[in-house]
């Protein structure tokens, strides 16, 4: 029974860089389940409030006088090196004439107009705010390089020295925002418990720098981490590395949250040892040495209470509409692919669970009646087919409209009759791990699908009025440059049904079955040569690897699906978030591909022969 009266209070921090156009899902699971337990806690996501303070037009106005001011200091040295010349070019486009503060601020407000936002042209001019937004914060506090959604990551700094430099303004501009808005309301209202999270590789750095300078000017205040990507890092570390993490926290909350946060509220508030929170790594009172706690354990999601995001301004992310992240999944029913990394450390695969059909209709009910949105975005490995034919029918019966997206397997079950179903009952968009266009790979791989499959799939869900996105990597051990000929053929094949894709390179992570039992799977080392920092991106060789001339080659063929079948490799409206396809998607599977065509009607160019 939820607690009337909070006994503790508590703050929970997504650093940025952040998704600019809607939450996390994280820490508003954590808030509500923490509130269920009695614990009043409040949640802040810098990523957007640090952007929100850095792009007034008194921040725009300061930092353009900056700019200036380095130029003219670059323009008075008698000799430029590289560096010099870099910064100076960095400098010069950042200058560029009609960048003023109004520019800015009329630009970024197409985001958020629900009219403005669906006129491509315009979406065009807010994307070059944007970017030129960050092109003048990077010129600003050279050589860091930022971006909307990127920020040096610790791996790539490589020394705990080098990542705790970002603790001066002169290299990282969020300082400031910690400085003159994060830090007073810390000292105004101390908590006794902060907690960062640490999601991506991109918020490494800045989580541990903003752990430093909080437990450096508040060292009453306790420090915990956690987060995806500090997970599998910090279980990747023995004892004498994982000191260099406690100059920045007193705690690390490895795996799901839930649980482990609620326990270590109540072990904060009555001053006891940590010994019993699940996943946590702690200093020990008496020795002072780093312990592992034995439990680890998941969350139930069946009685997990829904995400609460009243502590955040919904209506401050760069977006037309609002989109409520929700969780009706955790885990992968499927669980065989060697390369999914889908447990913490040597710890037992996460079990896949999902929320009750009922439940889940109900609390996405009240959420879209709370927030003043329908829009979901499902934030989760995949659902099985049989669930969410279930689901789907629960909500036309509930007489409710959602309008959501997700990831999903290929599988057969999704015959034209089902994918109609989903569509009826809101599905927009789904995201599609194809992996790989060529058949022995996949079984390599243990995919457990046929790329014939695939193709009737996405074709089912296409037809339907549902977007679709697909997925897949190069590099699996044993692929040949015809095998990814193979990956690049089904992408053009397929273009008739698929609204975009996404291609990367393989990653032998953590985690992953491949990582565990590397020679195995044909890979001959793994190792943390030129990863001091031991963060979760090992290098790994095989011999049986593509070169990187053959992987060149290949993404050369990639750009012509571009050129020729209009289809994009993450369009803008996607590279900035998910949201924005999502939302651009609502007027239909084929909207950027009609987008590109009218664009090449403004601007002409002969097609190559193929």
């Amino acid at each position: 029974m939820e607690n009337s009266t909070p006994a503790f209070q508590a703050l929970l921090l997504q650093p940025p860089p952040g998704d600019l156009t809607g939450p996390y899902p994280a820490l508003g699971y954590l808030k509500a389940y923490a509130a269920r337990q009695g614990f009043r806690v409040q949640v802040k996501d810098l990523g957007i409030e640090a952007f929100q303070y850095l792009t007034r037009p008194s921040r725009i106005a300061a930092l353009l006088d900056q700019a200036a001011s380095l130029l003219e200091g670059l323009n008075n040295q008698p000799a430029l090196g590289v560096l010099g010349q870099q910064h100076y070019l960095a400098l010069l486009a950042a200058l560029a004439p009609g960048r003023r503060p109004r520019w800015f601020a009329d630009s970024l407000a197409i985001f958020r107009d629900p009219d403005r936002f669906y006129d491509y042209r315009e979406y065009q001019n807010a994307r070059l705010a944007l970017n030129t937004f960050y092109g003048l914060l990077s010129a600003v506090h050279f050589p860091t390089a930022l971006t909307a959604s990127e920020y040096p990551s610790a791996g790539g700094l490589k020394t705990w020295p080098a990542v705790l430099e970002h603790r001066r303004v002169r290299c990282n501009p969020y300082v400031r925002y910690y400085e003159e808005v994060l830090f007073p309301l810390l000292a105004a209202n101390p908590p006794a418990l902060v907690g960062i999270s640490m999601v991506f590789a991109n918020q490494s750095a800045q989580a541990l720098v903003l752990g430093r300078l909080i437990k450096e000017r508040f060292p009453r205040i306790q420090v915990t981490m956690g987060g995806a990507y500090l997970s599998q890092w910090a279980m990747l570390l023995d004892e004498s590395r994982l000191e260099e993490f406690f100059q920045c926290t007193d705690s690390l909350v490895v795996g799901e949250g839930e649980e482990p946060w609620a326990a270590l509220l109540a072990q904060t508030a009555s001053g006891g040892e940590p010994a019993g929170v699940p996943n946590l790594i702690y200093r020990q009172r008496a020795t002072g040495k780093i312990r592992r706690s034995p439990l680890f354990k998941y969350t139930d999601i069946a009685t997990q209470p829904p995400p609460d995001y009243s502590d955040l301004d919904l209506s401050s992310y760069l977006s037309p509409q609002v989109v409520l992240p929700y969780c009706i999944s955790r885990g992968c029913y499927w669980g065989k692919c060697v390369f999914c990394q889908n447990r913490y450390g040597d710890q037992e695969v996460r079990r896949y669970q999902t929320v009750p059909v009922d439940k889940a209709v109900a609390e996405m009910a009240a959420l879209a009646d709370r927030y003043g949105s329908n829009h979901f975005n499902f934030s989760n490995d995949v659902i099985d087919p049989q669930y969410l034919k279930r689901f789907s029918q629960a909500v036309l019966a509930s007489g409710r409209t959602f309008i959501w997206n997700t990831d999903l397997r290929a599988e057969a079950a999704y015959a034209p009759e089902v994918c109609r179903l989903l569509a009826r009952a809101g599905l927009n968009t789904v995201a599609i791990g194809f992996e790989s266009g060529c058949q022995r790979i996949l079984e390599a791989m243990a995919k457990g699908n046929r790329v014939g499959t695939t193709r009737q799939v996405l074709k089912n869900f296409y037809q339907s009025g549902i977007a679709t996105q697909a997925m897949g990597f190069f590099g699996f051990p044993g692929e040949t440059e015809a095998d990814g000929e193979k990956t690049v053929r089904f992408l053009e094949e397929n273009v008739d049904r698929l609204s975009y894709y996404v291609l990367g390179l393989l990653l032998v992570l953590p985690g992953s079955r491949m990582y565990a039992q590397p020679q195995r799977f044909g890979v001959s080392a793994l190792h943390f040569d030129d990863n001091p920092l031991r963060t979760p991106e090992p290098v790994w060789k095989s011999e049986r690897r593509l070169s990187a001339v053959a992987v060149n080659r290949l993404y050369q063929r990639l750009s012509r699906l571009e050129e020729w079948y209009l289809l994009d490799d993450y369009p803008y409206v996607g590279g900035l978030s998910t949201n924005h396809s999502f939302l651009y998607f609502r007027r239909g599977p084929d909207i950027l591909k009609v987008l590109r065509r009218q664009e090449k009607e403004r601007s002409p160019q002969q097609r190559p022969e193929v």
